[in-house]
């Protein structure tokens, strides 16, 4: 790309003051320096920094979409501060703890010898990575951490900026990736000691993975940003939060699971909708505690920090070592809400997760948990299988108290080995009965927990994450293994290993039911107890990074009590995660429709459950379940013995619908129509990404009133030059069905009707000709 820098002269406060003028602003990939200025960008978005040449310090100049020209003098600036406050008007791209700015610092590091905490780094050089992107990031001590990749060399740039700190020897790289085929920016932080005495040694207290300082909005209505809250049973609850003066910090300190809160912000800029508005989105790829922090300082100047959770974190790093930091994917929107999650959703889905599984359909499945829990034999869980068969079902999975004296949460946790009592012919036994009956099969297991009544803890109680001296804190009466310390991680490895090849499994779900609370490790010396929960998170991917490259073909979903590990560092290795353990209609329209706000529909579990509903007791229709659970990976969470031979021909005919749809699921770009947190009706929909030649639309009344004219559902993503025949699933009388103008059914939308509380529906909409090579005939609607 050729580009124009023109030097308009010195300040006493900037070395220059460029304007950068583009020539080329179609480039589809570019990653350079020129002048002052390094300049990332593709066909879509732009990202420039500014390099003050007399201190050595870099400034955000531009993060949106291209522009022909970027000029620092339209980068709102009050030129007359003074008593520290011009510190605190700078647009700083990684803030360092003692460069005399007072707001929120994305580094703070402190030498170990002498405790001083103030740096020099200054800007030392720079690379550009033309090589395409691995999909893990090198840690420390040979871990590793997941991470964003691509498949062909030019798919992706990446900036590499070097600082450098004389007096200390510590050496800052920060990497910045542009992806020719997203509207995102991939960073990470590696920090180097380059000193070569023991008092050398240093202390990382603090480190996010992006930081950013913006303008104040230019909008009336300011900043505002979104999070999504949870709980057990209550997850990714959107809670949207306005932007004034001060601090806002969005974060989780449980150590190894998210209920709380998942590691996920949207901050708006002015007014936005799903299609309309800027947005900025930023996603750690981590599954460890973390923290986002927004500041608005005395200046308007708005920062964004978002990394691991300094309360959580500290790193000893001696003279020769390097620590990275998680990677941080920021998404940037012009297209509203529904812009920013279609990008996360087309990345995620191709440039997080990876193998076998990837790009590979889902099977439906029939899950033990809701008809048995703990209380079954052999015998049971086969007769539930053969109630199983005609309906769809392609997948038999057995979850919790197969192993070991477990017969209900108080015992048998770690002692991976079958229960005789229960199952006298053991997983191979089984499993050969179940894929005897035409279902694969699939295992329930929990490995990073131990219950002190358990063999395994009989025999290792010091593997147990226990402070000497005090009574380890059990929670659903269970302790975590200590995954910091290699010996428990190759234990964990060789037992599953064992265990994975015992029997023909097909499918691991990975669950995980408690979160970090008196983190210590007997293997880490005193100097070194702060780093237990990143350790932690580091022992786990390395756990996870090995079963999943021995067992490529096994499809591993992760679980957390549910959607307590919903996180992409989970998900880069686990290609979908068990959404709530909450499977009522009304909860996990919000549920889904919160987690849909970054993660594509592909990764989410969703399965149809019995009632009264597990969790609340409330009762909903057969039709409205199944119409929810089609928007994810679908499946049965339910007693199929105690079905009536209709209700197994109506799961049948459901199975097939989803058969039907799947690829839509997986691939289709996701619209939502209307929000559950403002309408009684909400809805969404996902459409074929090529042609826009078929969709399938969810609509949903929560409370049914009387004397009220239902709103219709503006559809979106439809080619307005084409007819579409539009049914509802199942369909009885296609022939029936009517043509509509994807104009019409985007400017009018789709009326919905609805006769009582909690209901769905469930639509399918192709062009015509889709639709006429289907049937034979169609009526217009005119007709």
């Amino acid at each position: 790309m050729e580009q124009q820098i023109v030097m308009r002269g010195q300040s006493s406060t900037r070395s220059f003051i460029p304007e950068i003028s583009s020539t080329q602003n179609d480039k589809e990939l570019y990653a350079f320096k020129q002048g002052n200025v390094f300049l990332l960008g593709n066909s879509n978005i732009q990202y420039a920094l500014s390099l003050n040449e007399t201190t050595g310090k870099l400034s955000v100049l531009h993060w949106g979409p291209v522009l022909s020209t970027i000029s620092p003098l339209l980068l709102p600036h009050d030129d007359d501060v003074s008593g520290g406050d011009e510190h605190s008007s700078i647009y700083t791209d990684f803030p360092i703890y003692g460069d005399g700015d007072d707001r929120e610092p994305a580094l703070k590091v402190s030498r170990r010898g002498t405790g001083i905490r103030s740096f020099d780094f200054r800007y030392r050089g720079y690379t550009v990575q033309q090589s395409g992107k691995m999909g893990e990031l090198s840690s420390s001590s040979s871990l590793l951490l997941p991470c964003t990749y691509t498949e062909h060399e030019n798919e992706s740039k990446t900036l590499i900026v070097e600082l450098y700190d004389e007096q200390s020897s510590i050496e800052i790289k920060l990497f910045y990736t542009i992806f020719r085929d997203f509207h995102a920016i991939a960073r990470h932080v590696e920090i180097i000691n380059h000193g070569q005495y023991p008092q050398d040694a240093v202390s990382i207290e603090r480190l996010a993975s992006w930081s950013i300082d913006l303008p104040p909005s230019p909008h009336e209505e300011g900043y505002s940003f979104l999070q999504l809250q949870g709980a057990w049973a209550r997850e990714a609850r959107e809670i949207w939060t306005k932007v004034d003066y001060g601090k806002y910090v969005v974060s989780d300190m449980e150590g190894s699971k998210v209920h709380r809160a998942n590691p996920f912000i949207a901050l708006a800029d002015g007014p936005v909708s799903e299609e309309y508005g800027i947005v900025r989105g930023f996603s750690l790829i981590y599954s460890g505690s973390f923290q986002s922090v927004l500041q608005v300082n005395q200046m308007g100047l708005v920062r964004v920090n978002m990394g691991m959770h300094p309360d959580m974190f500290q790193w000893k790093l001696d003279p020769g070592e390097s620590f990275t930091s998680p990677e941080c994917v920021a998404v940037y929107s012009s297209s509203g809400l529904g812009g920013m999650s279609r990008e996360y959703h087309r990345l995620y889905r191709t440039r997080l997760a990876r193998g076998f599984w990837r790009d590979r359909p889902r099977p439906i499945l029939l899950n033990t948990w809701e008809p048995f829990q703990f209380d079954f034999t052999h015998e049971t869980l086969v007769n539930l299988a053969k109630s199983a068969q005609g309906t769809g079902v392609e997948l038999f999975v057995l979850d919790d108290g197969w192993f070991g004296d477990r017969n209900d949460i108080d015992a048998g946790l770690g002692d991976w080995y079958p229960n005789k009592e229960k199952l006298p012919r053991g997983l191979m036994g089984l499993a050969e009965d179940i894929n005897a009956l035409g279902f694969d099969f699939g295992l329930w297991v929990e490995p990073e927990s131990v219950n002190p009544d358990s063999n395994l803890y009989r025999a290792h109680p010091e593997w147990a994450v226990e402070v000497p001296g005090l009574q380890g804190i059990q929670m659903r009466q269970q302790l975590l293994l200590d995954l910091t310390n290699e010996q428990v991680q190759d234990y964990i490895i060789d037992v599953m290993t064992d265990l994975f090849s015992s029997a023909n499994i097909s499918y691991i779900k990975w669950d995980h039911n408690r979160f970090i609370s008196n983190p210590y490790s007997r293997s880490l010396p005193p100097d070194r107890q702060q780093e237990f929960s990143h350790r932690y998170i580091l022992g786990l991917y390395r756990i996870i990074t090995t079963l999943t490259t021995k067992f490529p073909k096994i499809l591993f979903e992760s679980c957390s009590g549910g959607g307590g590990r919903f996180d992409p560092g989970m998900l880069a290795y686990m290609p979908q995660s068990w959404a709530s353990d909450n499977t009522d209609v009304e909860e996990r329209v919000k549920i889904q429709w919160g987690f849909s706000n970054v993660y594509p529909l592909s990764m989410t579990g969703a399965h149809v459950s019995a009632v009264p509903n597990h969790q609340v007791g409330r009762v909903s229709d057969w039709s409205s379940r199944v119409a929810l659970a089609h928007f994810g990976t679908f499946g049965y969470e339910l007693n199929m013995l105690d079905l009536t031979l209709d209700e197994k021909k109506q799961a049948c005919l459901d199975s097939k619908v989803h058969l039907a749809i799947r690829h839509l699921i997986h691939n289709g770009l996701f619209y939502r129509l209307r929000n559950p947190y403002k309408s009684n009706w909400p809805g969404w929909m996902c459409v074929s990404p090529q042609c826009a030649d078929e969709a399938i639309i969810f609509a949903y009344q929560r409370l049914k009133h009387t004397r009220e004219t239902i709103p219709s559902f503006l559809l979106k993503g439809l080619d307005a030059q084409k007819k579409y025949a539009v049914m509802k699933l199942p369909n009885e009388n296609p022939k029936c069905t009517l043509l509509y103008g994807g104009d019409e059914l985007m400017t009018r939308g789709l009326t919905v009707n609805f006769s009582h509380d909690f209901q769905g529906h469930l639509y399918y909409a192709c062009q015509e000709e889709k639709y006429r090579g289907m049937h034979n005939s169609v009526a217009p609607a005119s007709e």
